[in-house]
């Protein structure tokens, strides 16, 4: 279970952070729950004082009278390990000094690729925390979980009509289209071919001249058109 703890006094941005953590955990198939304050208040530190949760504080950087830096100290009065993003509609207040003394994970603004950067950073967070994250599926009356980090590519079987999960040491068909599995994926998993979705974090090389990609445990998939090209080489 991991808790979003959300700080912000304007209703239109606490309900557009809510929908970037919503969508976000739905495809992450992750127990969550998303605590609101709209001030820093006495229930916002008891919150505080559980330090034996999953905790993530997402925080406006003006809070009434109150700044994100103040509560931040706060914080970490208490808590060293949970992660804290500073959310702000001025991008210029990224103070390093303020990120390394309080261990912020990173200022991000509300009004440029805010739900882009949050995302990049959650994923960092389940990093952090040490949270397992895992492909959930269902067959039949059964129930299968993956690690994310351990599926190196997905492809699409045409013969079978299924998709097929490849992970370090083994390989799993699912009766999910590539669309489907996509959606259930965080991120950095990303579309080499229309027929392949591969791991970007597991990936060693692109081999554009013999089309295939070559993953960090030597493995290799003959599945890379030229199409995504662009987007790979921006990631």
């Amino acid at each position: 279970m991991v808790d979003f703890v959300l700080l912000e006094d304007n209703h239109n941005h606490m309900d557009k952070t809510e929908d970037i953590v919503v969508t976000y955990m739905m495809k992450n198939n992750y127990e969550f729950t998303i605590q609101k304050f709209y001030e820093a208040s006495k229930d916002f530190y008891k919150l505080v004082e559980e330090t034996d949760k999953n905790h993530i504080y997402i925080l406006d950087f003006e809070v009434g009278n109150t700044t994100a830096i103040e509560v931040a100290r706060k914080i970490r009065l208490r808590d060293w390990i949970s992660p804290i993003i500073i959310f702000t509609v001025n991008g210029g207040m990224a103070l390093e000094t303020f990120k390394q003394r309080l261990q912020i994970l990173d200022f991000v603004s509300k009004q440029f690729e805010a739900e882009k950067n949050l995302n990049e950073l959650f994923d960092i967070c389940f990093d952090q925390l040490n949270l397992r994250k895992s492909f959930k599926y269902k067959i039949g009356r059964n129930d299968y979980s993956i690690d994310f980090d351990k599926i190196l590519y997905v492809y699409k079987d045409t013969y079978e009509r299924k998709s097929v999960i490849v992970t370090e040491k083994s390989e799993y068909k699912v009766p999910l289209s590539l669309v489907k599995i996509k959606e259930m994926l965080p991120n950095y998993f990303v579309f080499t071919h229309k027929a392949c979705i591969v791991n970007s974090k597991r990936v060693d090389a692109y081999v554009w001249n013999e089309g295939k990609v070559i993953f960090d445990d030597g493995k290799e998939a003959l599945f890379l058109s030229k199409t995504h090209r662009k987007e790979l080489e921006n990631r």
